[in-house]
């Protein structure tokens, strides 16, 4: 099923003399919790921001959210096309994560739990630890990433 969403007009605006819009969308079909965000100027950028919503939960479908941490980066690994040596070196900042996530699924992990298990590393792995993170677990460029909120741009 395709996801569309609504962009409507938000009453409490409309009666201070502001018209502000939101959106709302169902966040996996009929039974699923309804998610909703308003106070935006003009209804073009309630429809830009849903538009950005939805293509972000349709990046997250196609990212193999079951996959573990893991196995995800046994994928990259075994299909980056670099150096042995450069394997070697993302291999053991990886192993750091997987020795802490490996087991979770993708979908599972939150920023905060990512955040805390970065500084839990001693400060002259943090950065590249990271770094290998993001770039080797995560087809759509960091397993935290996606985690932004509507209208956020990249950290």
């Amino acid at each position: 099923m395709v996801q569309q969403g609504q962009i409507f007009e938000l009453r409490r605006g409309a009666a201070e003399g502001n018209r502000l819009w939101a959106y709302r969308y169902r966040s996996g079909g009929r039974d699923s919790k309804r998610v909703q965000r308003g106070g935006f100027v003009s209804s073009e950028d309630a429809h830009e921001a849903l538009q950005r919503e939805l293509e972000r939960m349709r990046r997250e479908r196609r990212i193999g959210r079951r996959l573990t941490l893991a196995e995800l980066v046994e994928t990259y690994l075994a299909q980056h096309d670099v150096q042995p040596v450069t394997i070697e070196k993302l291999r053991y900042l990886l192993d750091k994560a997987t020795a802490a996530f490996g087991d979770r699924r993708i979908g599972e992990l939150t920023s905060q739990e990512i955040a805390e298990w970065r500084m839990s590393l001693s400060p002259g792995y943090r950065f590249e630890a990271t770094q290998a993170l993001q770039t080797g677990a995560s087809p759509g460029g960091g397993v935290a990433d996606d985690r932004r909120q509507p209208g956020q741009g990249r950290r």
